[in-house]
């Protein structure tokens, strides 16, 4: 018995020696689009879980992991025309098939950029001065994700940008967007590829809505295909302040060492809709009912 526990206790410390080198490997590069999520994220203490009951290392949950299918290289980011459905099932499926792998390769973007902190993170609490293109970089994530603290400012720094750079569960993404496109067929979704039903405030950004309030100046948005929706849709929730809670729900969960979970986090969508939490209760009951359309499976299951 004695001898198993020394081997299981060699295999873990070679398991973690090779996961260090990794991540060495990977600081010296320093480009976030390099690097690979599910080999970093989980594998470096988070700002303020050092006051958590965490997981080792080497049972970290996986993110952008194995067990689910890769993202391919080339997807198509054309609505289709999902009102040819009389099938509502059918339809349901088809809408999901048709954005799951976009809102993946989206959220596998954020992932990387998350990844690249956590290592700037980790040269931080090693007390090594960073390469200015590293500094710069990290004040170009602060200024994309609204992001108040600099880097001069330490843990509270990174503890801000790994608040707000983190992926959107799949399921709450796909809700959210058959509820604000009517399953991509709303007049914005067929015109605009605007699935999440966001606004613009500049004249000509979009497309006025036909039944605007007098006086009022926005526009819906329009994009040139789905992705492009899909990005602006979650780089808002990780940004805007009116998300806060939703982010702070997102990392206890992290801090917990837990996926972050689409039912949770649909709590803090109060401000997304002016129905308030009618709109968080709505976008929870969806996600409970259309479970089966969905696709998804291994970590996306939670998501």
């Amino acid at each position: 018995m004695a001898q198993k526990v020394k081997h299981l206790a060699l295999l873990t410390a070679l398991l973690w020696s090779a996961a260090i080198v990794f991540l060495h490997s990977c600081q010296r590069d320093g480009k976030s689009a390099d690097i690979e999520p599910e080999k970093i994220i989980g594998q470096i203490e988070l700002p303020g879980q050092e006051h958590t009951k965490q997981k080792m290392p080497d049972q970290a949950p996986k993110d952008a992991g194995s067990d689910q299918p890769p993202v391919p290289d080339q997807i198509n980011t054309k609505l289709p025309d999902f009102s040819k459905y009389n099938d509502v099932e059918k339809k349901k499926k088809a809408f999901f098939n048709f954005l799951r792998p976009i809102l993946r390769k989206e959220n596998l973007k954020v992932l990387q950029e998350r990844a690249y902190v956590l290592l700037q993170w980790q040269h931080f609490r090693q007390n090594r001065e960073l390469p200015e293109k590293d500094v710069e970089e990290l004040k170009a994530l602060a200024e994309k994700y609204r992001v108040d603290h600099n880097y001069r400012d330490g843990k509270e720094f990174f503890k801000d940008m790994l608040i707000h750079i983190d992926k959107i569960p799949v399921s709450l993404a796909l809700i959210q967007a058959a509820k604000e496109s009517g399953w991509g067929t709303s007049y914005f979704a067929r015109k605009g590829n605007n699935l999440f039903g966001q606004w613009c405030f500049q004249q000509g950004c979009g497309i006025v809505p036909r039944n605007r309030p007098q006086g009022a100046s926005y526009e819906v948005r329009a994009f040139d295909d789905v992705s492009d929706s899909v990005r602006v849709y979650i780089q808002n929730l990780n940004s805007h302040p009116a998300y806060d809670k939703l982010r702070q729900e997102r990392y206890r969960m992290r801090l917990a060492g837990e996926e972050p979970d689409a039912q949770l986090m649909a709590g803090g969508l109060e401000d997304y809709s002016e129905m308030g939490m009618q709109y968080v209760e709505t976008v929870q009951q969806m996600i409970r009912g259309n479970k089966k359309f969905m696709g998804l499976h291994g970590q996306d299951i939670v998501s």
